[in-house]
């Protein structure tokens, strides 16, 4: 495991040298690069020789920081970041689960020319809008600490910051157009109770990009990582390399 002194944060990476365009695995909110979805893409990427690359956002996994201080705008300029420090010039395919995919978008607005294409995996932008119900409850512990908790299905109570809710205001992709013009690959299960389905269709309808395709696994989850689901990605992945 590697790591890159960035913005206060000493952020843990996996770089596996190969073949481009550069494939980058952005994990979901409170997840880290450990996860079954970017070993499978680690493991497969080894053996074809492709470039990879997994990382932990400032504040989780591996990487240091406090949790609570991370937002969508810092966590995208963390992946930034490293994609610039491994690969600086070449072309870039990014990976993104549920929040990671929020954060692919905006990584990949932001690459321009040298994103060769994108995959989300119930990918799940503007999530501080739809997905986060303020009781409260919930207005009490944010005023009072700053934070606020929920259960998790998927192991600790998530916890949900004010710096998050605020900063994620200034990175709505859901109210225009989505400035990318590069092929995109939206996986979505529609058995996924965390991110509604349909709204992969609404981030199709936004991309500015024409090659675009909405993918729904009818008995797939919101995780996606059954080794059916995982062969699938991988599969995409290879189709737009």
């Amino acid at each position: 495991m590697s790591s890159l002194s960035h913005n206060g944060a000493s952020l843990a990476y996996r770089f596996t040298p190969g073949v481009g365009p550069l494939v980058v695995f952005l994990p979901g909110y409170m997840s880290d690069m450990t996860g079954s979805k970017a070993e499978a893409l680690s493991d497969w990427a080894r053996a074809k020789g492709q470039a990879f690359l997994r990382l932990d956002y400032s504040g989780c996994g591996a990487s240091s920081g406090e949790f609570l201080d991370g937002s969508i705008g810092r966590w995208t300029d963390d992946v930034l970041a490293l994609v610039n420090h491994v690969w600086p010039a070449g072309k870039v395919l990014l990976v993104g689960s549920s929040m990671g995919g929020w954060i692919a978008l905006l990584a990949g607005r932001a690459l321009t020319g040298r994103l060769a294409g994108l995959v989300g995996v119930a990918a799940a932008p503007d999530f501080t809008v739809w997905g986060l119900k303020l009781g409260e409850a919930e207005r009490r512990q944010l005023e009072a600490q700053g934070y606020f908790t929920c259960p998790s299905d998927y192991g600790e109570p998530y916890r949900y910051s004010r710096t998050l809710i605020d900063d994620a205001r200034t990175h709505l992709l859901l109210d225009g157009q989505i400035g990318i013009t590069a092929p995109v690959r939206l996986l979505h299960g529609q058995r996924d109770d965390a991110v509604p389905w349909r709204l992969s269709l609404d981030v199709a309808a936004r991309l500015q990009s024409a090659e675009v395709q909405v993918r729904l696994i009818k008995d797939g989850d919101h995780r996606l990582s059954r080794e059916t689901d995982i062969a699938t990605l991988i599969a995409t992945v290879e189709e737009l390399l």
